[in-house]
Formats: structure tokens, C-alpha cells, sequence
């Protein structure tokens, strides 16, 4: 009699385990390569928008508050509502999160700081500029520091330099003028993003 060999069941199992075990590890290892990177995308992105909210903060905020400057170097002063002198029935434009850091100084004039000790000065004016679900400013959100020097003064077109801002009455004078600042603000948002810029800004005196 005779027999065929055969193979038995049980002898290809224990490569099979091992095929198994490979793929499942390198399947594992793609998995955590793409959610690696899936986390660090998030994290650009957030890094992203956050570094952009401080720098629309930044830029609004001077946008905001040069009508507020524009009224302040024609009046000579700040109104009675932000603490100074100047009668609330100027025309003043009303902005809602701004805030001056001392009403007793005259930046027409320069007495709040010059250019030599801007890097040491303290800010002129805050900003909130976020408004949250409640419709409230959100000081925490996203807010600014904005800083105001005064550069100097020249001549409107047709005209001459021949007095100064200390001797002319509100909106008037012996020439008409610009008087030329720098503006820098500082934007923050959160997560600590932070974004300075600055411009020039002239406001004419007639």
C-alpha cells in the first residue's frame, strides 16, 4: 500500500501571523505620519489666522482713530466725555473702545512725547476692537496700543507757515498747515500673536 504525503493544516499559520503583524505595523506607522500631520496643519493654521487677527487689529486701529485725531488737532483738546476740555457739542467722532491715556496733553503740539523716546514711551491710546456674541467690546480678544508722535508741520498748498498751534483758535489760524504724525500700533490677539505697524498721518489746520 501507498501513501501520499500530505501537509498538514497547521504548518502555513505561523506565516501567515507574521504577514499579518508586518502590515498591521506599517498600516499603524501611516496612520500616525498622517495624523502628525493633520495636528501640525491645525496648528499652522491656527498660528495663521491668529497672527492675521493681530494684524488686522493693528491696522484697524489706526484707521479707527484718526477722525478722533483729525478732530483733536482742529479743536486744540479733547472732549468733556473723555475727560478733557473741549465741549461735548464739538464734533467729535464717538469710538466705541477707545481709550486716550492722558487727556491733558495736546499731541498737535508734541506734548505728549517725541520721536527720540517712542521706543520708551508709554501708549497714547488703547484699543478694543473686537466685539463679542453680546455685542460688548472684548478687551481680551483682540485690542491694540497706539502711539502718536507729532513729526513736525508744513504748508498747505498756497500758503505759508507763519504761526504755530499755540496761538491759533480752535479750527483757525494765520495759515493753513498740515501737521504731520507718526503713527504705530501694537495689535494683539490670542495665543499671544502680536503685529506692529506705523504710518504717516497729516491733518490740516485752515
Amino acid at each position: 500500500m501507498r501513501r501520499q504525503a500530505s501537509t498538514l493544516p497547521g504548518s502555513q499559520q505561523g506565516l501567515a501571523l507574521i504577514v499579518s503583524l508586518v502590515l498591521l505595523l506599517v498600516m499603524t506607522m501611516v496612520a500616525v505620519v498622517a495624523m502628525r500631520s493633520t495636528t501640525l496643519d491645525i496648528k499652522m493654521t491656527t498660528n495663521t489666522t491668529q497672527s492675521r487677527r493681530a494684524f488686522e487689529s493693528s491696522e484697524g486701529s489706526r484707521d479707527a482713530m484718526t477722525p478722533l485725531l483729525a478732530a483733536h488737532v482742529f479743536y486744540h483738546g479733547w472732549p468733556v466725555s473723555m475727560g478733557g476740555t473741549v465741549p461735548d457739542t464739538a464734533n467729535f467722532t464717538a469710538i466705541a473702545g477707545m481709550t486716550i491715556a492722558d487727556v491733558t496733553k495736546r499731541y498737535d503740539l508734541g506734548e505728549n512725547g517725541n520721536y527720540a523716546n517712542l521706543a520708551t514711551r508709554a501708549q497714547d491710546m488703547t484699543y478694543a476692537n473686537d466685539v463679542n456674541s453680546n455685542g460688548v467690546m472684548d478687551q481680551s480678544d483682540m485690542n491694540s496700543r497706539i502711539w502718536v508722535t507729532r513729526l513736525g508741520t508744513l504748508p498747505a498748498a498756497g500758503s505759508n507757515v507763519n504761526s504755530n498751534s499755540a496761538d491759533q483758535g480752535v479750527g483757525g489760524g494765520a495759515a493753513s498747515k498740515y501737521v504731520l504724525f507718526d503713527l504705530r500700533s501694537d495689535g494683539s490677539a490670542v495665543g499671544n500673536a502680536r503685529s506692529r505697524t506705523g504710518a504717516d498721518y497729516r491733518s490740516i489746520i485752515r
